[in-house]
């Protein structure tokens, strides 16, 4: 019984942070497929289409919005952060490590496409183009920090970092 108190007091740090990874990334997948769903709308559509960012009774959501009149509606295409994600952690490696050119944070709450699936820049961006970067963690940093940058192209990607290196694509 004592080697199995001793083996569990050992495993369970471990498994703490296996799942802080695993919640982390099933975040940052749910992130990364509502940008793509706000893409292949636009191009569905043949319109630009924005990605908003909005809070709704304290939790953080992000839509697709089809009716173009930015304001959230229960039928848009939506995710929910989960309430253990914060946005933007503190101790996240900074946006400039993952060596992509002029990386800044999400701009206006939004990321906009145009018909052909590129990221537009009038509505989300104030007319500069710049790769947008979003990071992820979880409270307490276990399991690492995750991000999605969107190019200029509308390509999303995934990145894993720690607090004290920087950006890896994943």
């Amino acid at each position: 019984m004592g080697i199995m108190m001793v083996l569990a007091a050992i495993a369970l740090p471990s498994f703490s942070q296996s799942m802080a990874a695993y919640r982390l990334n099933s975040a940052t997948t749910g992130l990364q497929n509502i940008i793509e769903t706000a893409r292949f709308n636009a191009v569905r559509r043949n319109t630009e289409i924005d990605l908003r960012q909005t809070v709704v009774n304290g939790r953080t959501y992000f839509y697709v919005d089809l009716a173009k009149n930015a304001t959230y509606v229960n039928t848009d295409p939506t995710y929910a952060v989960p309430t253990y994600v914060q946005l933007a952690p503190a101790a996240a490696p900074a946006a400039s490590t993952t060596g992509l050119p002029n990386t800044k944070a999400l701009g206006n709450g939004c990321i906009g496409f145009n018909a052909q699936g590129v990221a537009v820049y009038t509505t989300c961006g104030g007319g500069v183009q710049s790769v947008w970067f979003l990071s992820l963690g979880v409270a307490n940093g276990a399991g690492g920090y995750r991000a999605i940058t969107v190019t200029t192209m509308g390509q999303a990607k995934s990145w894993g970092g720690s607090a004290s290196g920087s950006w890896k694509a994943m």
